[in-house]
């Protein structure tokens, strides 16, 4: 045993009363504390409810140490800029994480109230889950994975075949995503979708999305039955049911029928089939047909406008991303996902009666400009300003309970692009509102008709994937079948996620009647309300998980979500 072990091995108890929060802005100590520490702390004295505050501010330390290893993971970095290196955090999250769960399941539940009770199960699956980041993932690294669009045989059988083969497959899929082929150069997966949707060729159109081709075949392999994702369809339609479905429990968070999933479905591509031109369409002719507001607008948003734009408009809606602490790492680099998503830097925690400075991160990569990507960032900024917003115990200060939820908030004020009021104020020109209703909803129905193909083949995981997607696409979005082609397997998310799908394609219902409520009680999204983002924070960004996602959209909407509203606002798409 080192010296340094000793040491800090005699000094631990100190390190203990004085509390782990202050020995983490420390850092260096509570990470020598975390590499050497074998034992748990001794029990904490006090009432059951005096143990239990202390252990869930050390819970806010552990969980803020949680978040700083996944940034700084994300980042493609190994050490923070404090000079902390990811293995000295990754082992300090270990021992905290331990120690912790020690402590918590030490508690007398019998003498806690019915909201500690939750917060204690809130923490110890909170722990549980967070367990991953401390195992160095393959983030920030150059991956070329080999036997791409193959089933190796270690990874088909054994107790993690569906763990092994998904990130064997994720892995593909990053590589083909970040590095696509086109016959005039190389570029990746959204900057080919861009050009599809703006190249006046159709001919060049075909040639670009066949390119896409070896990004979906590292997921679909050669369609057969013993290709990547058929092997890995009963793996996860297995799970689904031991464990229980993401699409059951998406829907029952917001107080929906899971038996009624697929006829809601349905009903929502109806409208987009009803609302639209029935010509059956080339896939790259569709992309095309539904991108004319974007090569109108694109031309006018260059790489450096996304971030100006982006942040003028939500200055202007009281939520400026530099005040709330909102970091944005969007440069292209080796290794980076090619999924956009954003995450708590840390949680705001209250202080004095207040709550504190919170920090969020957003991760995409953007090599050019345009409508797409800055909607995208819109987005994603519409997730940061949300979770900059919970307020709540530590323990509750999480995303919510509903995934739909999460991406309904990231779409409430970003979907406000495709208005022609909104182009014209941040953009300087407007498309015409069809073209801009079909932009809207043309990559609405197609989430919705992935949510829906997941949905069918987990229920029956014998059904071949292409021969799916083409009778789905062809009888509700108008597209020309291709079933010999398996160009459905184009977003990560059904590899990586299963079921995740499901939450954009319901968040889009919530959106469409959070949308409808907030017109009616402030009005549209494009005029400026410096008030706005303290309304929203105060009915709907703050709860984190400390109320049921149902409980709050039902307070308020003021009924039970439907897909009313957004069938609704669909039938603009063929108004005069």
């Amino acid at each position: 045993m080192s010296a340094t072990c000793e040491r800090e091995r005699q000094s631990q108890n100190s390190v203990s009363r004085r509390g782990v929060r202050r020995a983490l802005h420390a850092y260096l100590p509570i990470l020598l504390v975390g590499a050497c520490i074998q034992s748990p702390v001794p029990p904490l004295g006090g009432t059951v409810s005096e143990r239990l505050g202390r252990l869930e501010s050390q819970y806010a330390d552990t969980r803020d140490l949680y978040f700083q290893i996944y940034i700084t993971d994300a980042q493609g970095v190994e050490r923070t800029s404090r000079g902390v290196s990811l293995d000295n955090m990754r082992r300090a999250h270990r021992a905290l994480r331990e120690r912790l769960t020690e402590g918590l399941e030490a508690l007398d539940g019998s003498a806690l109230g019915g909201e500690d009770q939750r917060a204690v199960a809130a923490m110890l699956q909170h722990l549980r889950e967070s367990a991953s980041v401390e195992t160095p993932s393959a983030e920030g690294t150059t991956l070329t994975p080999t036997r791409c669009g193959e089933v190796p045989a270690r990874l088909a059988n054994g107790d993690s075949a569906l763990e092994q083969l998904t990130a064997h497959m994720y892995a593909c899929y990053g590589a083909a995503a970040r590095r696509v082929v086109t016959p005039t150069d190389t570029a990746d997966r959204l900057t080919v979708l861009g050009r599809i949707g703006s190249e006046p060729s159709s001919a060049a159109r075909r040639a670009l999305f066949l390119s896409l081709q070896p990004l979906w075949q590292s997921v679909t392999g050669d369609g057969s039955a013993s290709s990547p994702y058929r092997t890995l369809l009963p793996l996860s339609a297995a799970q689904w049911k031991t464990t229980g479905s993401p699409v059951t429990a998406a829907a029952r968070s917001l107080g929906l029928d899971p038996a009624r999933t697929d006829s809601t479905l349905v009903r929502i591509l109806r409208a987009w089939r009803d609302h639209t031109p029935a010509t059956p369409l080339e896939p790259w002719d569709w992309y095309y047909e539904n991108g004319a507001a974007s090569r109108t607008l694109s031309p006018r948003i260059n790489l450096a406008a996304l971030r100006e734009i982006n942040d003028r408009f939500y200055r202007d809606q009281g939520a400026d991303p530099t005040t709330l602490g909102i970091r944005y790492d969007l440069e292209p680099r080796d290794g980076k996902t090619p999924v956009a998503f954003t995450q708590f830097g840390k949680a705001a925690r209250k202080q004095r009666g207040d709550y504190g400075e919170s920090e969020a991160w957003i991760f995409a990569t953007y090599r050019v400009g345009g409508f797409d990507n800055l909607v995208e960032l819109l987005h994603e900024t519409g997730h940061a300003i949300h979770v900059s917003a919970v307020a709540t115990r530590p323990a509750f200060a999480d995303w919510p309970d509903s995934d739909p939820f999460t991406e309904a908030l990231g779409d409430l004020l970003a979907l406000e692009a495709y208005e022609p009021e909104w182009q014209a104020r941040y953009l300087g020109a407007a498309a015409p509102l069809p073209a801009s209703l079909r932009a809207k909803y043309a990559s609405i129905a197609m989430d919705v008709a992935w949510a829906l193909l997941e949905l069918r083949l987990h229920d029956d995981p014998v059904r071949d994937p292409n021969a799916e997607w083409a009778a789905i696409t062809s009888e509700y979005l108008h597209i020309l079948p291709h079933p010999e082609w398996g160009w459905w397997a184009m977003r990560g998310q059904l590899v990586e996620s299963p079921g995740y799908m499901m939450n954009y394609a319901i968040g889009a219902m919530v959106t469409a009647e959070l949308r409808a409520r907030v017109r009616q009680e402030r009005g549209p999204f494009y005029r400026p309300d410096k008030k706005m983002y303290d309304w929203l924070s105060d009915h709907l960004y703050r709860f984190g998980r400390s109320r049921p996602t149902r409980d709050v959209l039902r307070d308020f909407v003021g009924h039970p979500l439907t897909a009313d509203a957004l069938v609704a606002d669909m039938r603009r798409l063929s108004s005069p």
